[in-house]
């Protein structure tokens, strides 16, 4: 079905509304339908009541509506995964974005609520994990409520020799560091086994070793119980 204006119809489809952005010292001009049809963000700010023509924000390049606290690129990148969908043999081809620029498409996807470009970003960026320092992951994971990748991150970070340092403290939280701190303290040598000492869940492994020391057989520890319970996982 066509509406109709000045004797023309306009096709239901295949007519489209655009809206026009100013990020940073760029305009963007794009189709206002995936926008609202994915983002209850964008589908409300369309809906708020303007002025006459010469005062709605978006309608030219005159007017924009600005994007404040956005940068140009972090914009272009959610604009990719949203606006240019590949489909080969009816599933999602794979985007050219680098790890950083789907951390971008996850940040945004996540501000505005586009539901669809956060799950693609997510998995995208599951994909890339080997590329992403475990510290950097339970960042973005909490940043991002992102519940499911916190206990596989926090389990590389209490395995791992290294204690945690002043550095990824800050990144982490303190509070988040110190947790995890006190997560890989709690182990101790019982009976040829390692055992947390709090909790006692046998761990595996036939190496112990006492608070304080670290060496490779903490790669071979179970820490989940411990971490859920600590982090309320």
């Amino acid at each position: 079905m066509a509406s109709s204006t000045g004797g023309r119809s306009k096709h239901h489809k295949f007519y489209t509304s655009t809206v026009t952005f100013l990020v940073e010292d760029c305009l963007f001009k794009v189709p206002r339908g995936p926008l609202e049809a994915e983002s209850i963000i964008f589908r409300d700010m369309f809906l708020l009541p303007q002025g006459g023509t010469a005062e709605i924000e978006g309608l030219n390049d005159e007017n924009p509506v600005v994007l404040k606290g956005i940068r140009q690129d972090e914009f272009e990148q959610l604009l990719t995964v949203l606006l240019s969908r590949k489909f080969v043999s009816g599933k999602c081809a794979e985007y050219d974005l680098s790890l950083d620029q789907w951390t971008s498409v996850l940040k945004l996807s996540t501000m505005w609520e586009f539901h669809a470009p956060r799950i693609a970003a997510i998995s995208h960026l599951d994909s890339l994990d080997d590329q992403i320092d475990p510290t950097h992951k339970v960042v973005l994971a909490m940043q991002y409520d992102i519940k499911e990748w916190m206990l596989p991150a926090l389990l590389k970070l209490a395995r791992r020799p290294d204690p945690i340092s002043i550095e990824e403290g800050r990144r982490m939280g303190f509070e988040t560091a110190l947790k995890l701190a006190s997560v890989r303290e709690k182990f101790s040598q019982e009976s040829g086994r390692h055992r947390c000492s709090s909790c006692g869940v046998k761990c595996g492994g036939s190496k112990g070793f006492s608070a304080g020391t670290r060496d490779s057989a903490t790669k071979d520890l179970d820490f989940g119980p411990v971490i859920r319970a600590t982090f309320d996982l």
